[in-house]
């Protein structure tokens, strides 16, 4: 049972393990174990039954669950578990049965008719992006829609499972006498990830500066009294004229505020494909700006063209663009309108040598859409096999928080702060998109100080602030 990818070394060893079932259930199985012994600092040594009896200390997964020697955590796999996986339906949120575990409460989404959890097919569910995969309802974009995820049925969106799901593993293992250390963040007990979507470079185009004096100031689209009209027009005025570009201030204002704390990572577009994406190239000034970030330690990756998510063309003449601009390889990269079409999008990063993504979110709410607040390796279901990628899984996006929720400045912060109180329990890392509009008040109003307040928070909350790139290689 071999994985495409080598995983982060283990910190303390390998775990003696023996999964048994179908063949086309193997795979899974190895997959989710994998994943969730990889942040307690164990890896699976993978042995045969009468190995595992012999060593008498171990893990066993399979349809036999008893009559093991008491060293050995035995998991049982169950019928109706391989039932539901063969027929390819959705999941009925009925079935859920709950548990009570530390403060909360969480679903247990299979086992056995007597009451035993099976924490391995519940990892492989969410991580696996299974319920996505069997849901056929997409947006315009051809996303999965929150309100139609079991998260948004169970009201979990901002708890991670597959977490709750680990913890009790740890239990186990530690009553078992099996050692065991989570890892850190370069240290640090959580971290945080700091991005931000470089969408456009200037925010006074000709298509904005027509909006502004054709589209609100003369015909009055906002429905505002003239006096405002004209008020609105001078400060326009006075930002285009006078150079002030908000757009471009973002540019340096949103590093310069990452820099004393720590380091983030930005991802710019290197080509234009539809009509949602703003064309722009890398001038002498956004070339300045990019040698700024290398020296501040700052990742770049890259922000494909709406259909580069789905054409290799786009996509692998983008990369090739941008890694030129930088004269290195491109490690990171998430999708413009967070476009993830299965199996397609994860196969051409995974083709295109990108290591990480993280694009594995909402776009109409904050949370955890694959359950979980840590990296993991993403599946291929058709194939039935993992892929080289990692996913950063993203929490939250300021546009989801102001526009799609229609929340205030106060109740942005309150859901942030739920969502940092979860990463940090859990020892996870919370993952925020920003885009460069934040120094844009008039049109913007709030977003800023949303920015800089996190950001306050997690330095006070003793994150590790740090890019995709780095978290990954400091995550020991």
């Amino acid at each position: 049972m071999s994985n495409v990818w080598p995983d982060p070394k283990p910190t303390v060893g390998y775990l003696p393990c023996c999964v048994e079932g179908p063949d086309a259930w193997l795979p899974k199985a190895a997959y989710a174990l994998r994943m969730l012994l990889l942040p307690l600092g164990l890896a699976p040594r993978w042995v045969d039954r009468d190995t595992l009896r012999a060593l008498g200390q171990g893990l066993y997964y399979g349809p036999e669950g008893n009559s093991w020697p008491k060293g050995v955590i035995s998991v049982a796999l169950h019928e109706t578990t391989l039932a539901y996986f063969a027929g390819y339906q959705p999941y009925d949120a009925r079935r859920v049965r709950w548990q009570h575990a530390g403060a909360g409460r969480w679903p247990v989404l299979f086992g056995s008719p007597d009451g035993a959890a099976d924490p391995i097919a519940s990892a492989f569910f969410w991580l696996s992006g299974w319920q996505e995969y069997v849901l056929r309802p997409r947006d315009v974009h051809g996303r999965v829609r929150y309100a139609d995820s079991l998260q948004a049925m169970l009201g979990l969106a901002t708890q991670p499972p597959v977490e709750a799901t680990r913890m009790a593993l740890a239990i186990q293992l530690a009553q078992h006498g099996l050692p065991l250390r989570v890892r850190r963040w370069r240290g640090h007990r959580w971290a945080f990830c700091p991005t931000f979507d470089i969408d456009y470079v200037r925010k006074w185009r000709p298509g904005m500066l027509y909006r502004e004096f054709w589209g609100y100031l003369l015909r009055g689209q906002l429905q505002q009294p003239i006096s405002r009209r004209l008020r609105r027009a001078f400060k326009v005025l006075q930002s285009w004229l006078g150079g002030q570009d908000p757009f471009r201030k973002a540019l340096i204002g949103m590093m310069e505020q990452v820099q004393p704390l720590g380091s983030a990572t930005f991802f710019l577009k290197a080509g234009a494909t539809s009509a949602y994406d703003v064309p722009y190239e890398i001038d002498r000034h956004l070339q300045n700006w990019l040698h700024r970030l290398e020296a501040a330690g700052m990742e770049v990756g890259l922000h494909p063209s709406y259909h580069a998510a789905t054409h290799a063309k786009h996509l692998f003449r983008e990369q090739e663009r941008l890694a030129q601009r930088l004269q290195q390889p491109l490690v990171s990269v998430r999708t413009h309108y967070l476009r993830w079409i299965t199996p397609t999008t994860p196969r051409l990063l995974a083709a295109a040598g990108f290591r990480i993504d993280s694009s594995l979110g909402w776009a109409e709410h904050e949370g955890f859409r694959h359950g979980t607040c840590l990296p993991f390796q993403l599946f291929d279901i058709e194939a039935n096999a993992p892929l080289p990628l990692w996913e950063f899984p993203l929490a939250m996006m300021e546009s989801t928080l102001f526009v799609r929720r229609g929340l205030s400045l106060p109740e942005a912060i309150q859901v942030t702060d739920a969502l940092l109180t979860n990463c940090r329990r859990y020892g996870g890392l919370c993952v925020a998109l920003w885009h460069n509009t934040l120094w844009d008040e008039m049109d913007f109003p709030g977003w800023k100080t949303h920015f800089t307040q996190t950001l306050k928070q997690v330095a006070a909350q003793d994150a590790c602030i740090v890019n995709l790139r780095s978290a990954l290689e400091g995550w020991y």
